[in-house]
């Protein structure tokens, strides 16, 4: 009997509309499931230097063993392929998701799936129970995302999970969501577009089927030791004193993570009535406030502030919006303070279009402008790097310096590099600044527990942060210099937080619950007298072990996870010429200052700090590519 995985992935052919299955064991030993598994399957199935429109880019579905389990965050998804908003040239990377889809995918008998070939037509993909079927879609192409899921509910029944594209995605805009209503999206890397350009509009998805547990009194026992760590109260939170409602965004998931917000009872700017109610998660909180957030000034750069709107001015209406036009809602933290700063310098208008960007009739038409590629919405859909490669001759310097500022790791927003937004200060930006040197997109964005919250400790009390985490630093990391504020000992830190990234992704947990490096405490005092603050880093292992059967230690999965980083880093080396020379174009924006303490990093400091990296991981110091014994040691045949 098989725990855990239900055993099979499913492999779609549109172009043929063939399906068969691949054992999903051939595979699991070495790279469990999630991002593993669909980095083992791009390995095979993408083909090099291949652009994320063609026919011979996969999509890549993946669940892992945990996925529908009562395993405490474990309702994730992985997306996987050749992300179409990477710049300036297309190459492979990933997205993660949370809501129930992943969960019914597995009680329909897969583990995942792997959509290769492009439909003539639209099309959607029903399975159900072992069968998949591949159906017209002609009467949902056009439809915005909840009118496309209330149409296939009222065709399929309430009880199916659907994963759908709106307009945005139909148009190929390159930072188009993957939308599962109704507030979970996979939507950074832009696989909406891929999905609109193999003319997917939804999956639709139902299971009456269940996952077999190995040991179920153990595997329950330790689901409410790990949520017991993870709950309410923990040092990630106390420190902060706002009141938060507790949002479930996904299958075995009630981790009040404090980032969800409430609205309602809201009267319609763009409309009539009011809206009884709509939570908001993250970013969205951003749209729904009219606090400025992030200026950043440095010399002649200027970021100016990013605003929302308050609920009764629109807000809700425009974060809904996004939504259902199928949109990354980042668009608001890159473009809004470009556009602004064009305003700023007395440039008032781009493609015919006067610019007003906090107006948010203006910015409701510009979502709308750019989800159906009108006017100057048509060129700011292909990403502001790009737009601003069209628009280069109209633009003064100061515009593509900021545009490049925005966006400076391969087309991907700034975000936790301690400069347009994010109180990141050193030790912390120079670790995110090694994790986005050496992988394919924003890496910080699922590194909560592990990073950002150490980062909001750091400046509440450094002193105090550091007299606790040294010894911690010293066990994990080879040195208490690696949690210091300096360049020394970064390498291992940077290294083990993008492991403990991948074994989330894996499994697929919560990087808002995991993993729990500090253990939790009722309040800012008790963690102020508290000698010893270790909590648990062996609870994934524990929670995968009781699971299938299979007895896992931590070690165990810190050496999959490097093997799937260095897979990773193989397929982007051999199939799209990643190479040392494209991991230092990061390097430049650190040399703006930090904006909470102002330190920064030269190039020449920042090609010792990557050799060092580079030697650490095993990889050619001149290259960054993997060594032959590197790969041979981590039983890596490629």
């Amino acid at each position: 009997m098989q725990y855990g995985w239900v055993g099979s992935i499913l492999l779609i052919d549109l172009s043929t509309d063939k399906t068969k299955t691949i054992d999903t064991m051939r595979y699991a030993e070495d790279y469990i499931g999630g991002r593993g598994l669909a980095a083992r399957l791009a390995w095979e199935y993408i083909p090099k230097e291949v652009d994320a429109f063609d026919q011979e880019n996969p999509l890549i579905v993946m669940t892992g063993p945990l996925t529908g389990t009562p395993a405490p965050t474990s309702g994730r998804i992985v997306f996987a392929g050749v992300s179409p908003r990477v710049y300036p040239k297309p190459w492979y990377t990933h997205s993660t998701m949370g809501g129930f889809i992943g969960s019914e995918l597995k009680y329909a008998g897969f583990d995942g799936l792997i959509i290769v070939g492009r439909s003539e037509k639209p099309v959607y993909i029903h399975i159900k129970d072992g069968e998949a079927s591949i159906i017209p879609a002609e009467d949902l192409w056009g439809l915005n995302v909840r009118a496309t899921v209330d149409k296939l509910r009222h065709r399929h029944g309430r009880r199916i999970e659907v994963a759908c594209i709106g307009p945005a995605g139909e148009r190929l805009v390159r930072y188009a969501a993957i939308s599962h209503p109704p507030e979970n999206a996979s939507g950074h890397s832009g696989f909406g577009a891929v999905m609109g350009y193999k003319k997917i509009k939804a999956l639709v998805v139902q299971g009456t089927g269940g996952i077999n547990i190995a040991e179920p009194e153990h595997f329950l026992a330790t689901c409410k030791y790990a949520m017991k760590l993870s709950c309410t109260g923990s040092v990630d939170y106390f420190l902060r004193e706002e009141k938060c409602c507790n949002p479930v965004c996904g299958h075995s998931c009630s981790v009040n993570c404090r980032i969800g917000t409430l609205i309602s009872n809201v009267p319609r700017r763009f409309g009539d009535g009011e809206i009884e109610a709509y939570q908001v998660f993250c970013i969205g909180n951003i749209w729904v406030s009219s606090k400025p957030i992030a200026e950043y000034e440095c010399g002649e750069l200027r970021v100016p502030p990013i605003t929302g709107w308050k609920p009764e001015d629109g807000g809700v209406e425009l974060h809904m919006l996004c939504d259902d036009l199928g949109l990354d809602l980042w668009v608001l933290l890159t473009l809004q303070p470009w556009l602004v700063r064009c305003v700023e310098i007395g440039l008032n208008s781009l493609e015919g279009l006067n610019l007003d960007p906090r107006n948010p009739v203006w910015f409701h038409c510009l979502l709308e402008n750019i989800s159906y590629r009108r006017g100057l919405g048509d060129i700011l859909a292909e990403g502001l790097r790009r737009s601003v490669d069209r628009l280069r001759e109209k633009l003064p310097n100061e515009l593509i310096r900021l545009a490049e500022a925005l966006e400076f790791a391969y087309g991907f927003p700034a975000h936790r590099e301690g400069r347009i937004w994010d109180p990141e200060p050193l030790p912390f930006w120079i670790v995110s600044a090694l994790m986005y040197a050496t992988e394919s997109r924003d890496p910080t964005i699922c590194t909560h527990t592990s990073f950002l919250h150490l980062a909001e400790l750091y400046l509440d009390n450094k002193e105090v942060f550091l007299s606790k985490l040294k010894p911690i630093a010293t066990k994990l990391w080879g040195s208490e210099k690696s949690i210091e504020p300096s360049f020394e000992h970064k390498a291992q830190l940077a290294i083990w937080c993008q492991h403990r990234h991948i074994i989330l992704d894996c499994l697929p947990l919560c990087d808002f619950a995991f993993p729990r490096l500090i253990k939790p405490f009722r309040s800012r005092e008790e963690w102020l007298a508290a000698e010893d603050i270790y909590g648990d880093l062996d609870i994934e292992a524990k929670l995968l072990s009781a699971c299938t059967g299979i007895e896992y230690s931590t070690e165990d999965l810190e050496i999959m996870a490097e093997r799937i980083f260095n897979l990773e880093r193989m397929i982007l080396v051999e199939k799209f010429g990643r190479n040392r020379e494209i991991d230092e174009i990061v390097a430049a924006h650190f040399k703006l200052p930090c904006s909470t303490n102002g330190t920064s990093i030269t190039i020449k400091e920042f090609e010792k700090l990557l050799t060092e990296y580079y030697q650490v991981r095993g990889w050619h110091k001149e290259t960054g590519k993997p060594l032959p014994e590197t790969l041979r040691r981590l039983k890596l045949n490629v």
